[in-house]
């Protein structure tokens, strides 16, 4: 039996990961989350894992499950404030996926860069899987240490995916980059200004990695199966590193636009000034949404480009790589074709 619960499934990651499942031979895909969607294929059921009550029925109405995928995240107000809730529902979820004895397998974790300790500022690279945890605080260690403990014994192993920056869409997941560059490229073309990359000079140089969410989906679908991935925590990205000056061109490119010099721009305040623009052009493309403001956490924006990219972010692949996981996706042919995507959607005009 290949029966999979996915939690976090109405985010970016989560709901790639479901429809990836679902795409591939011999999989059962259960999808939970609070408003209880589930892509096409899979069955949806309402949960929410901070809540004893609802966890209790959900256990009952999802039934036994041999492997779950976790991809749930709570943002709190400080780095502190996010550690109980979002190692409880990692708990919660470990308590529904084995509440049959004996059918659980594997659970699969994607958490993200911030286990090396971007949140605070340049990290050595390249990053690899061995290097020493930071003091903290940091809810991503708390999560791996309670696989650790609750798998010991258990008759189920772990895997532990580390993506860094990660594009995909998810109408749920407002801190979104590849929305934001559509967004800031769709505005360049309605003032005719040219498409300058909205951060530091110091982010435009610096290189990064990406990971597509189809690619992180297509890692977490090995890793629940792959011996060589039990009990382990592997970096995933697309490929190669490249610099926001090699590829925001290929990006301007695609909606026709010419590019310039870098320019440190306070986003927050130029989707403000841009609202009602925004609104005649979701009239005259029939947009989904005519609200700006709430198409991307513009604060969360406002601080990737001028300090999240600012540094190398650079991930040391060959370890997912000597296990057996040998994909590897373009990024940018990747990001043009989340941009496209976002189009198909009426998100952003043509």
């Amino acid at each position: 039996m290949k029966r999979a619960l996915v939690l976090g499934a109405s985010g970016v990651i989560g709901g790639a990961i479901a429809r990836h499942l679902v795409a591939s031979t011999g999989w059962e895909v259960v999808c939970a989350s609070r408003g209880g969607t589930a892509p096409a294929g899979a069955t949806g059921v309402a949960l929410d894992l901070l809540d004893d009550a609802s966890c209790r029925a959900a256990a009952s109405a999802v039934g036994p499950v041999s492997h779950v995928f976790f991809a749930a995240y709570q943002p709190r107000g400080t780095r502190t404030a996010e550690i109980e809730p979002n190692v409880r529902m990692l708990a919660n979820a470990i308590d529904i996926g084995s509440g049959h004895a004996g059918v659980l397998q594997r659970v699969v974790l994607v958490t993200g860069g911030k286990y090396y300790g971007l949140q605070w500022g340049a990290i050595r690279t390249p990053a690899r899987e061995s290097d020493p945890r930071n003091l903290g605080p940091n809810f991503y260690y708390d999560q791996e240490d309670l696989l650790r403990e609750r798998s010991a014994g258990a008759g189920w192993s772990w895997s532990h995916l580390i993506p860094p920056f990660v594009t995909g869409f998810s109408a749920q997941a407002p801190m979104n980059l590849v929305m934001a560059v559509g967004v800031l490229a769709t505005l360049a073309r309605a003032t005719r200004q040219p498409f300058r990359f909205p951060g530091t000079r110091a982010s435009w140089e610096a290189l990064h990695q990406l990971a597509d969410a189809g690619h992180i989906a297509a890692a977490a679908a090995w890793a629940a199966e792959s011996p060589a991935a039990a009990a382990g925590v592997f970096n995933v990205a697309n490929g190669d590193p490249s610099r926001w000056q090699r590829s925001w061109p290929v990006i301007g490119r695609h909606f026709g636009l010419d590019t310039a010099e870098p320019l440190p721009l306070p986003l927050p305040q130029v989707v403000e000034a841009h609202a009602e623009l925004w609104r005649r052009l979701a009239q005259q493309h029939d947009l989904r949404n005519p609200e700006l403001a709430t198409l991307v956490d513009w604060n969360w924006a406002d601080y990737m480009f001028r300090s999240a990219f600012a540094n190398d972010v650079v991930f040391e692949l060959g370890k997912i790589r000597r296990a057996g996981f040998h994909d590897c996706t373009d990024s940018e042919g990747a990001f043009l074709h989340r941009l496209r995507e976002l189009q198909e959607l009426r998100l952003i005009p043509r």
